[in-house]
């Protein structure tokens, strides 16, 4: 059996620049957070070990490989327009969660053969329920030495938004993530992160998330989508790091129980071919990537129980810190984990809900699917509303649209078959969102 640590949460990070004169090196954020973290939530030391045996123990993967469907929420927290980002990028960053979770992605055909029968299909279906959008003058940075996580963020009356029902929905925050210092010096651009599966029953009381309004994941408005318009800066120089939504991917796949491949060994320190995120079919390295994609790395000189061999690092995996352009992959194990955790602490999130905002307004759309007109209607709608459609890979498209009755109708006749994504906007911030199928 793998050795396995205290994990509370994981972050992604660009660099950590110890002093002004150092190189540019890429690390893991988890190893730079980690022991403000164990100091104030110690019980969750002697509790992590066990939480994952009993995951990998229930057993819900084997009996079960239906698709489970979660609803998500993005938060979209701006203060300048860029980050502000429209809805064709919050639409292709779920269309990327249902590639990537299921094993669509176009990119599946790059991982290398040795790793082909460990590949695996998660099975987790992403439907967006709301974007909530909500201007702010607040600068939202982590405090080190403080008791900031971020907290401000989630909050409406602290320049924030306050989360969706956690139990039931998957709360996604997009802000602009300062750059976090320690003792005034620069230390790195944490591009996100997210809090691991709450309210297992064999963890102390709240052992997740601080609160449970905190509970989700946070990424940098940059990080978001493979069509964001943002640049998103190499901090070791050669201009731009490739952004394709993998960033996301990368902390849901926290959310859901993983933990970083090489083990998150070390503190500020060098990690070792030791430590292990508990899964069997990840191979041991000895640390992360540094955001490049290096098949020729065998970190580890370790006999794999799974393949009988020593295996190189594996890059093309999600929870690595490789390169987007490589990253392809979960893990059977991994896939196995992430189902037994959302059918079991997580299982809420599997509850029938309905697509609503915070004033209990919902969308209906009628009839669906359809081949002519539909009717959009269940909030209240006036002439100062915009609707816009979408199809699922984020490319709006142009339809037909009338406001009758209190009522959109769009005019369905002649588009091309298939899913598609309708988004309508208030003046008051509030967006409201639903999915049709022309047939």
């Amino acid at each position: 059996m793998k050795k396995t640590i205290c994990l509370l949460f994981a972050f992604g990070v660009m660099q950590l620049t110890v002093a002004q004169t150092a190189a540019p090196k890429i690390i893991c954020g988890n190893e730079l957070f980690n022991h403000w973290v164990a100091n104030k939530y110690p019980s969750l030391q002697s509790a992590f070990h066990s939480t994952f045996e009993t995951a990998k123990s229930a057993g819900y993967a084997a009996q079960n490989r239906s698709p489970l469907k979660v609803k998500v929420v993005v938060h979209v927290v701006w203060k300048t327009a860029a980050e502000n980002l429209p809805d064709s990028v919050i639409l292709d960053q779920i269309r990327v969660l249902n590639e990537d979770f299921n094993r669509m992605n176009p990119d599946t055909g790059n991982l290398r053969s040795i790793f082909t029968e460990a590949a695996g299909n998660v099975g987790i279906e992403f439907e967006l329920a709301q974007i909530v959008r909500k201007q702010t003058t607040t600068l939202f940075e982590l405090d080190l030495l403080g008791n900031s996580l971020l907290s401000e963020l989630k909050n409406n009356n602290q320049g924030g938004s306050d989360a969706w029902n956690t139990d039931e929905y998957l709360n996604i925050w997009v802000c602009k993530i300062q750059p976090t210092t320690l003792f005034g010096i620069p230390i790195g651009q944490i591009l996100g992160f997210a809090f691991p599966p709450n309210g297992l029953n064999n963890w102390p009381a709240d052992s997740g998330a601080p609160s449970a309004n905190e509970d989700g994941v946070v990424i940098d408005f940059r990080a978001f989508g493979s069509n964001n318009p943002n640049p998103l800066q190499n901090p070791a120089g050669g201009g731009n790091l490739p952004v394709r939504g993998r960033t996301p991917v990368h902390e849901v796949g926290h959310y859901f129980g993983l933990r970083h491949i090489w083990g998150d060994g070390g503190l500020l320190g060098p990690n070792d071919c030791t430590e292990s995120d508990g899964v069997d079919d990840t191979p041991f390295a000895n640390a992360q990537s540094e955001f490049d994609c290096d098949k020729t790395k065998n970190t580890c000189d370790v006999v794999e129980t799974y393949y009988n061999q020593d295996m190189p690092d594996l890059v093309e995996n999600f929870m690595d810190y490789s390169s987007e352009l490589c990253q392809n992959m979960f893990t059977k194990g991994q896939a196995d984990l992430m189902r037994n955790v959302l059918m079991g602490p997580r299982s809420g999130l599997l509850s029938e809900t309905r697509v609503q905002n915070q004033s209990n307004e919902t969308l209906r759309i009628v009839p669906n699917p359809t081949s002519g007109w539909v009717e959009i209607s269940g909030i209240s709608i006036s002439n100062d509303m915009r609707l816009a459609m979408y199809q699922f890979d984020g490319k709006q498209v142009s339809v037909e649209t009338r406001i009758q009755e209190h009522q959109f109708r769009l005019n369905l006749e002649g588009m091309p078959a298939g899913p598609y994504f309708v988004v309508v906007s208030s003046t008051n911030g509030l967006v409201y969102s639903g999915s049709l199928v022309k047939n």
